[in-house]
């Protein structure tokens, strides 16, 4: 795999991320956002769904911007990745979906 950590400009045409609760596969990921108006975020052991058993960097910074749905992000640095069956984390059962969604 990429050596982290890695800083990614993400392209804000990239596919929107779409969650999968089927998948049997999910990223976990430690990840910093800046903002480009100032700020930032951090996330340690934050867990995506991912279709298939694998993901790019690259790829894993579009997800993050699209699920948080962060309109002024700039640069994305993911510290560590790494793909991980659903449930072995105490997540097997999917979470529920907020009405309406």
């Amino acid at each position: 795999m990429t050596s982290l950590p890695r800083t990614f400009q993400p392209d804000p045409e990239a596919p929107a991320y779409r969650l999968d609760q089927n998948s049997p596969y999910r990223v976990k990921s430690d990840f910093r956002v800046d903002f480009t108006n100032g700020g930032h975020i951090e996330a340690k052991d934050f867990l995506l769904d991912i279709v298939g058993d694998t993901v790019t960097p690259e790829r894993l910074a579009e997800m993050i911007v699209s699920a948080l749905n962060l309109l002024r992000a700039g640069p994305v640095t993911i510290f560590s990745m790494q793909v991980v069956r659903r449930g072995a984390h105490q997540d097997a059962a999917p979470a529920a979906l907020p009405r309406g969604a």
